[in-house]
């Protein structure tokens, strides 16, 4: 490995910290919701990030209540932040939580390659907030296959939510 001989990341890879499990919490329970929304109610994107996949959903007070609403229309998950500058997400489990890093991993390693930079992405775009290499070190990557890596991503945190929505809407039906 290279950080053990002392040599500088290949500029090819994104640092791990674009993409590794930064922070997960357990929400099993109410308490859990509120323990979770009162570690994480500061966090700048984690409203956005777990609202954009969930038009169907408004949250009505402070960031803290949003674990609590989750808990509520999906039940129990996992709520995560997939890298330093990553998304926040909530996932039923521990599968789909490797699902959505598996895409977000895809989204870091084409744009670490293409030297995507923030100016000119719109608001709310993940590319927006990594920190990723000066073009002149980029390797040739595609634009549009960065795009389409992030609509990706999004696609699959919206049919996620959608599925886990759905399921425990039809779980909490009473004959």
């Amino acid at each position: 490995m290279w950080w053990s001989r002392r040599r500088p990341e290949p500029v090819s890879l994104p640092p791990a910290a674009l993409t590794h499990l930064t922070e997960l919490h357990d929400v099993f329970s109410p308490e859990d919701a509120r323990q979770a929304g009162n570690r994480t109610g500061h966090e700048p994107h984690m409203v956005v990030d777990l609202l954009r996949p969930r038009p169907w959903l408004t949250l009505v007070g402070p960031a803290r209540e949003l674990p609590g609403l989750l808990w509520r229309t999906e039940g129990p998950g996992l709520l995560a932040l997939l890298g330093e500058a990553g998304p926040w997400v909530y996932v039923p489990d521990v599968a789909a939580l490797q699902r959505l890093a598996r895409a977000y991993e895809h989204l870091v390693r084409a744009a670490w390659q293409a030297g995507v930079r923030a100016e000119g992405h719109e608001d709310g775009s993940l590319l927006a907030r990594l920190p990723l290499p000066d073009t002149t070190s980029a390797h040739g990557g595609d634009l549009g296959s960065v795009h389409q890596h992030e609509a990706a991503f999004w696609k699959l945190a919206h049919q996620t939510a959608r599925s886990r929505q759905e399921a425990w809407a039809a779980h909490r039906v009473w004959p």
